[in-house]
């Protein structure tokens, strides 16, 4: 366990947050925060967790294992599109998740689905946010775009990374939205994590699957 309640709830404190509407945005989430494996990392998938979920892990890294790259169009703000990675995309959208599914309460697993209401499966995905943000008392001009989901009125909501070990051994570390409370209390205290954000950053390349990460960028 790295945390406790109280640190979650005082570490929402730290940002003071507003709505920003995005137009045909394409671009990443990274991690901000967290610790030195993931601070400033962008989130990959992984065949090694049994779990389509993004995550971070240890450099170096597989090539194969593509950044989490999203589209946000302006017809539909709410929605996070996965931007296929490889020449064929498949016959249906993939979306940007949080999933129940596991039973946690008031915790959501961040996952990426291209069947978000399959019967069986508890998915939320039709009201995400992506919101400004500056460090209180800091630099008005130096915001970060920030991922939230729903209407957090009172700021109970934050993300957590969590710390995994996937079937083969590897290790990675994937987003939670969680409210701490007294129903989850001892699921975050056996729990690894680290307090974190997600942060949106804009891409810088095409879509390139043979590209490592499988975006074409310059170093």
């Amino acid at each position: 366990m790295k945390s406790t309640t109280t640190t979650l709830l005082t570490a929402l404190s730290a940002l003071t947050v507003s709505p920003v509407a995005l137009a045909d945005f394409d671009g990443f989430f990274r991690f901000i925060g967290g610790n030195a494996i993931i601070s400033g990392e962008r989130l990959r998938l992984n065949n090694s967790i049994p779990w389509i979920s993004p995550g971070v892990s240890h450099a170096p890294y597989n090539p194969a294992d593509h950044y989490s790259r999203i589209y946000i169009n302006d017809t539909t703000p709410n929605l996070l599109y996965v931007v296929p990675t490889n020449p064929h995309p498949p016959p249906v959208p993939g979306y940007y998740a949080l999933s129940g599914t596991e039973g946690v309460p008031d915790a959501y697993r961040l996952v990426q689905t291209y069947r978000p209401d399959e019967e069986g499966s508890v998915n939320l995905y039709k009201e995400w946010k992506v919101k400004k943000a500056c460090a209180k008392g800091g630099n008005k001009n130096e915001t970060r775009s920030l991922l939230r989901y729903g209407n957090d009125l009172y700021g109970e909501w934050r993300w957590i990374a969590v710390r995994e070990i996937g079937y083969t051994g590897a290790e990675r570390w994937v987003p939670w939205w969680v409210k701490p409370s007294e129903a989850n209390i001892g699921n975050l205290t056996a729990w690894d994590y680290d307090i974190a954000d997600l942060e949106l950053v804009a891409a810088t390349g095409g879509v390139n699957s043979n590209a490592p990460g499988g975006v074409e960028e310059g170093n």
